[in-house]
């Protein structure tokens, strides 16, 4: 009688059974072993930090799904079990996600030139809904941030500490990405304490969404410091930027000049090498003459890209054809 009792008031409110997922719920919970290993493995190897970081997407996901269901089963003890269809939509999709990122974490530690299958930085799946966000949906979201937010900040703090001069460009990067996340939060917060209506809810749950949105981003740039170049591209090709006068590498065509230290016109792109899975850049094979053939410059010694011409820290002579 107790359990039929639980189903009329989970009828009543429109909520949905989660008997359905509980099992990839216990199977996704290997994550957080996964999460230990990746915490104890040094190096920043290709291969070690792909796996960090798809320990960090599994443990991620697995994390607010978990947050979400208990979050509920807490705060509506009555109807335990039994979530609202958005929250239930949500959380199904990040659980399908998790054995996925914990089987691309063991395949990058034993083969480290192995190719990930999911484009990076990868996203939270969209949350879905068609019904108006319950004050218990945005206290789940509200916890599964705070859940994630200290881990991510700790490390953000050691990165930016041990960081060189010379990734000063990443490091900015990183902060923006912690500014938007915090901002986000607060601007929900301060939303959602102000008895907020349907309409309020909503836009609260779209912060805390997006806020988590960027936890989750900035925990696989942490994790593979060279993404900030896909990320930025990837950013201006959405909002539709112009070529920007500090260029990414990966935006560099085929004929781009290029001009060494002294000014020198040394000849024009021919081809430009680097993973543009992951975005580290490796180097530029240079056409500088018909009869000097192809002259490679290695990553280090670009100092700037321009919009349209790139610039190197060294001489001709430094170089090697």
């Amino acid at each position: 009688m107790p359990r039929f009792s639980v189903w009329i008031r989970s009828l009543l409110r429109g909520e949905v059974s989660t008997a359905g997922i509980e099992a990839r719920r216990r199977a996704g919970m290997a994550a957080y072993s996964l999460a230990e290993e990746a915490e104890a493995v040094e190096g920043d190897e290709r291969g070690t930090c792909l796996f960090r970081l798809c320990a960090w997407n599994a443990f991620a996901l697995q994390t607010i799904a978990e947050t979400l269901l208990d979050v509920d089963a807490a705060d509506h003890p009555a109807t335990a079990g039994y979530v609202p269809a958005s929250t239930f939509r949500f959380v199904d999709a990040c659980l399908d996600e998790v054995p996925d990122w914990i089987r691309r974490a063991r395949v990058v530690e034993g083969d480290p030139d192995a190719r990930v299958g999911a484009a990076l930085p990868a996203r939270l799946p969209r949350w879905r809904h068609d019904e108006p966000t319950t004050p218990g949906e945005l206290h789940g979201l509200r916890r599964a941030y705070e859940s994630l937010e200290p881990r991510v900040e700790s490390s953000l703090q050691e990165a930016v500490a041990t960081a060189p001069a010379s990734r000063s460009r990443e490091t900015g990067e990183l902060r923006r990405v912690r500014a938007e996340m915090a901002s986000a939060e607060e601007y929900a917060e301060t939303i959602r304490r102000r008895n907020a209506g349907p309409v309020d809810r909503g836009e609260a749950r779209w912060r805390l969404l997006d806020a988590l949105e960027h936890a989750y981003l900035l925990g696989q740039l942490l994790a593979v410091p060279t993404l900030v170049e896909v990320e930025r591209v990837r950013e201006d090709r959405d909002e539709e930027l112009p070529l920007a006068q500090e260029a990414s590498w990966l935006q560099i065509g085929p004929g781009w000049p290029v001009v060494d230290s002294d000014d020198v016109h040394l000849g024009v792109v021919q081809r430009v090498r680097g993973d543009r899975a992951t975005g580290a850049f490796e180097g530029l094979d240079v056409d500088s003459s018909i009869a000097s053939g192809l002259l490679h410059v290695p990553a280090g010694a670009v100092a700037g890209i321009g919009a349209g011409e790139i610039r190197l820290s060294v001489r001709r002579a430094e170089l090697q054809d």
